[in-house]
């Protein structure tokens, strides 16, 4: 009958209101309400629009602009050119003199050269949409495995709260019974004694369960992207183990260096480096643009605006500028020097990552292998130790550590299946097979 009061145990944990919750809905819950995960990808957002700003530059800029002036004296509305002189009547004193004066139109201005502004402003901006999109994705694996791992951990406090509950109330069966003992003679009071110690260190137990599920739930519902609910979550069970990997640690080492989206962004910030190294270089460079305007002239003296337009092809050749143009093509090159290190970094990291996984589930099966067995074992002796008892020919001490070691059994065989269920998330993650992807 354990399964029974299994059962009925978990009926009295889990509350009528509990908001029922399984594994894949946290999972969607949180992909779509997770501030960190929503603010990484208004970052990628972000750096889109600052790549299409960049590929702007290109075209130029055209405005609006007027002016109105007043001077200490008459000037010239307009410049003065050899079409004011056209007209025989007109004098010098007759052209548009005016020291109140309105000047408005269009200017525009087209670069063709920009010392390597243009061309790598645009890649690096590019670059980083793609580091920024990287991340994001990056982002959702981390986050799927973070919520499976910790819907895993709050099923196994579940259980072991469960198999504690369970425990804690069977001792206090056992309570009862001593203490009629004691009164009818049958037992001595230390024994007694015995039980009420397992049977406080049980409730103890069960109270630091009840406390660190409540946490872990909390972690759970902060995943999520929302506040814990009052009565907590009615977690479904997953059970099934999974199925051993396929591949070896060193195919799962090659996926991860080729799939890894954190990996894909530090090479991003390489490429960055090195277009900004570039950049550094082009600087030295000449500068070309074509500038112009059309403008519309008045003033009070006149009776019509005069329209005037210019076009201009600049040409700046940069000669010197305080050495910071060298400094600053040194500090690019040491930049790229990091960028590189840190790409070597994290990719040391992340074979690292792959053989810790690796090891994550060895250890786990076998953890899962040993609880099977403690579980069976447990029962088994929690069972004959308890009729000895019964039947005057076994000893409390027996007796009160049989009904221990069933509680861990019980606890060693969930905590052996999660962690093996959790550790096939985490080699799915580290070697990029869970999710990094467009």
């Amino acid at each position: 009958m354990r399964w029974l009061r299994a059962v009925l145990v978990a009926v009295v944990l889990v509350p009528a209101s509990a908001s029922s919750l399984t594994l894949e809905e946290a999972t969607s819950r949180a992909l779509a309400a997770n501030p960190r995960l929503q603010a990484a990808r208004l970052a990628a957002l972000a750096a889109q629009e600052r790549a299409r700003e960049a590929a702007g530059r290109a075209f130029g800029e055209v405005n609006l602009v007027g002016s109105y002036n007043t001077y200490e004296s008459d000037r010239l509305v307009r410049p003065i050119s050899v079409d004011l002189f056209k007209d025989p009547k007109l004098g010098f004193y007759q052209l548009p003199w005016d020291r109140n004066q309105v000047h408005y139109g269009i200017a525009y201005e087209i670069p063709l050269l920009a010392g390597g502004s243009l061309h790598e402003g645009r890649l690096i901006a590019a670059l980083s949409q793609q580091a920024s999109e990287n991340l994001a994705l990056f982002g959702e694996a981390e986050l799927r495995y973070n919520v499976r791992a910790t819907f895993r951990n709050a099923l196994t406090l579940t259980h072991v709260l469960i198999a504690v509950t369970a425990y804690e109330q069977a001792l206090e069966t056992d309570v009862s019974d001593a203490d009629l003992k004691v009164k009818l003679g049958s037992w001595a009071s230390v024994d007694a004694a015995k039980v009420h110690f397992a049977f406080e260190n049980a409730h103890a137990q069960r109270q630091a369960t009840e406390a660190q599920l409540a946490s872990v739930q909390a972690l759970l519902a902060a995943l999520m992207g929302e506040e814990k609910p009052t009565d907590g979550y009615a977690l479904d069970d997953v059970s099934g183990e999974p199925a051993p990997p396929a591949g070896s640690s060193e195919d799962d080492t090659q996926a991860a260096l080729a799939g890894r989206r954190d990996l894909a962004a530090t090479r991003n910030s390489v490429a960055i480096a090195e277009r900004k190294s570039h950049l550094a270089r082009e600087a030295f460079g000449p500068q070309v643009m074509i500038a112009g305007n059309f403008l519309s002239n008045r003033a009070p003296s006149i009776d019509h605006p005069l329209a005037t337009h210019e076009f201009g092809l600049y040409l700046k050749l940069p000669l010197f500028k305080g050495m910071q143009r060298v400094h600053a093509l040194h500090a690019a090159d040491f930049e790229l020097r990091v960028a590189r290190q840190q790409q070597r970094s994290k990719e040391l990291e992340i074979m690292a990552q792959v053989q810790d996984a690796v090891g994550r589930v060895q250890a786990s099966r076998a953890q899962l292998a040993a609880g099977k067995a403690q579980r069976t074992l447990g029962a088994e002796v929690a069972r004959v130790e308890h009729l000895k008892l019964e039947q005057g020919a076994g000893k409390m001490e027996d007796y009160l550590t049989a009904r221990a070691q069933q509680m861990q059994g019980e606890t060693a065989y969930w905590q052996g299946l999660y962690a093996l269920q959790s550790a096939a998330d985490y080699v799915e993650f580290v070697s990029a097979q869970g999710g990094q992807h467009e």
